[in-house]
């Protein structure tokens, strides 16, 4: 190739002393292939190809973007918060590792709203070591699939235990994919859907009661839903005088109290005789809620008692949902998935 031409290109550099930015200009060769009619931009190697600035300011204004909201950034580094994005995006981009998916003997999986609506992404985390493997649209089987289908046969058999909501979809995936990983429900998920149960025996029996047991019910979701040591002196009256003046808000509230025993068990085979117990306690109460809720954890024993001896669940994985609320409000919205999923990829490596 040989030289056609130099045009002199502006490019924003990093701040001297307390300005914002520094503009400096540096060459741009065009090359031209006279064989097969082609042209081709050279720069030095500090600048980037497309955007209008040296890696290293870019590569600053990635980092304030770990701190500043992008609306911040023009304060600072004197570029709009569109164009910060697009920085930071390029410098993950070429700075990220792709995603480590050998070795991995345990994962954990959950979906997350990331826009108004049914705006769900599917999220898979590393359970050992936290770091994201996978953020896909959706949180159909086809979400999950499209992740285990990018593992090797070698990567497959190295997972054995996957950790899940109570979804089917999530579940049935893992099934045709990942047929030696024992999946394992989420014990926090689990008694989320209990408490659901509890408070809704609440509003059920504060519907039907009188002026007087009405007033005594309302508002008292959160102290049914506390744990007992949690409790203080005046806590504890409360959910006394509470208790005795409902029965079947009674036995909402102990049969959810004896359906966390069933974590402190090491033995499948003694968590699973427990669990059975309790779905036959909650089958002969008067509660018809409870009694649908145990009926859906009779069909699905074994999912809940592997937590016994694999001990996993997706404590981390609700912790890092919590970053990606805490990344969307800051960046007000985030219209585009890539972006967000390197953002994620680069919280994740860092903690």
């Amino acid at each position: 190739m040989s030289e056609n031409r130099i045009r002199n290109r502006v490019v924003h550099d990093l701040p001297c002393g307390i300005g914002s930015m520094t503009l400096i200009t540096a060459p741009v060769i065009q090359l031209t292939c006279w064989k097969c009619l082609t042209y081709r931009n050279e720069l030095p190697s500090e600048i980037h190809p497309s955007k209008k600035a040296t890696w290293r300011f870019m590569r600053y204004v990635s980092t304030l973007m770990k701190h500043v909201p992008a609306d911040a950034i023009a304060e600072i580094t004197g570029v709009s918060a569109s164009t910060a994005l697009r920085y930071d995006k390029a410098v993950l981009e070429a700075d990220l590792p792709p995603p480590v998916l050998d070795g991995i003997t345990a994962i954990l999986i959950d979906e997350k709203q990331v826009r108004r609506g049914h705006g769900y992404v599917t999220i898979v985390l590393n359970a050992t070591t936290g770091e994201l493997l996978y953020m896909g649209e959706g949180r159909k089987k086809e979400s999950l699939t499209s992740f285990l289908d990018q593992l090797s046969q070698e990567q497959k058999a190295s997972i054995k235990v996957a950790c899940i909501d109570r979804a089917g979809s999530y579940k049935a995936a893992l099934a045709e994919s990942l047929p030696g990983a024992e999946v394992v429900y989420d014990k926090f998920h689990l008694m989320q859907n209990l408490n659901q149960v509890v408070d809704e025996v609440r509003r059920s029996e504060m519907k039907k009661a009188g002026e007087e047991l009405r007033g005594a019910l309302k508002g008292q979701r959160y102290l049914l839903l506390r744990r007992p040591w949690r409790m203080d002196v005046d806590a504890q009256a409360e959910l006394c005088k509470l208790l005795s003046a409902n029965r079947l808000i009674t036995t909402a509230y102990i049969l959810k109290e004896a359906f966390d025993r069933v974590w402190d068990y090491t033995s499948k085979r003694w968590a699973r005789r427990y669990l059975l117990k309790w779905c036959d306690w909650a089958q002969h109460s008067e509660c018809a809620p409870l009694k649908r809720f145990a009926r859906g954890i009779a069909k699905d024993t074994e999912p809940i008692v592997g937590y016994c001896v694999n001990q996993i669940s997706n404590g981390r994985m609700e912790g890092f949902n919590n970053l990606i609320s805490r990344v969307v409000h800051k960046a007000c919205g985030m219209p585009k998935l890539d972006y967000l999923w390197l953002k994620m990829r680069q919280i994740s490596l860092q903690t």
